[in-house]
């Protein structure tokens, strides 16, 4: 990663702000410990937005600052003991969530005018980190609760997936409406330069 520059910090706070309020937008199930929240939306969309390293770096300060004991999780919750209740899963699925929505991003065209396939891909890429988050989650829950794997699907995962197609389209729709709008901001992820003002620079430093 190369060094950060001030807007690299301001858009790492940013999703870090974004995912505590999404955390903090969140209804209990009666039938499963994990509640139903809106943080892995920007979750998601920090790795598209920011790129594979800015967008985990945002979701690790959010992860500090619940360790740390600021309220920034489900309910109001902080502390060390949150990663290791049944949720610490999906926590910790957010880092890999983030970098892995990022990572593919780097291949999805950026265009003042997205085409039907870029949206496709776009949706594909969020639909990915969105189910990223449960390949931790699901095996912790299980061993945290005492569950097996089966039953934690149905508690952890299967009600959460019209939810998580929902926040899908959103951030699809909020993707395409940025490159819309503005599309000098999202050619690349934040902190990244075009390649012709690499080259650029490289002409003239020669």
């Amino acid at each position: 990663m190369k060094n950060l520059e001030l807007r690299d910090l301001i858009a790492v706070a940013f999703f870090a702000a974004l995912t505590t309020v999404g955390a903090w937008i969140s209804f209990p199930l009666p039938f499963s410990p994990v509640p139903i929240a809106l943080a892995n939306l920007f979750v998601i969309l920090s790795g598209v937005i920011l790129g594979k390293w800015l967008g985990p770096l945002s979701q690790i300060v959010y992860l500090l600052l619940g360790f740390a004991g600021v309220p920034v999780f489900a309910q109001h919750l902080a502390g060390p003991s949150v990663f290791a209740g049944p949720t610490g899963g999906y926590l910790a699925g957010y880092v890999f969530a983030a970098f892995l929505t990022g990572l593919l991003a780097e291949h999805l065209p950026r265009f003042s005018t997205a085409k039907t396939a870029d949206i496709g891909r776009l949706a594909f890429i969020l639909s990915v980190g969105a189910l990223v988050i449960y390949i931790p989650g699901i095996p912790w829950l299980a061993h945290v609760t005492g569950m097996d794997i089966p039953t934690a699907l149905i508690k952890g995962f299967i009600p959460y997936l019209p939810g998580d197609i929902l926040k899908i389209i959103v951030g699809t729709m909020l993707c395409i409406s940025l490159m819309a709008q503005l599309p000098h901001m999202m050619k690349l992820p934040v902190g990244r330069k075009p390649v012709r003002q690499l080259e650029t620079e490289k002409v003239k430093a020669g």
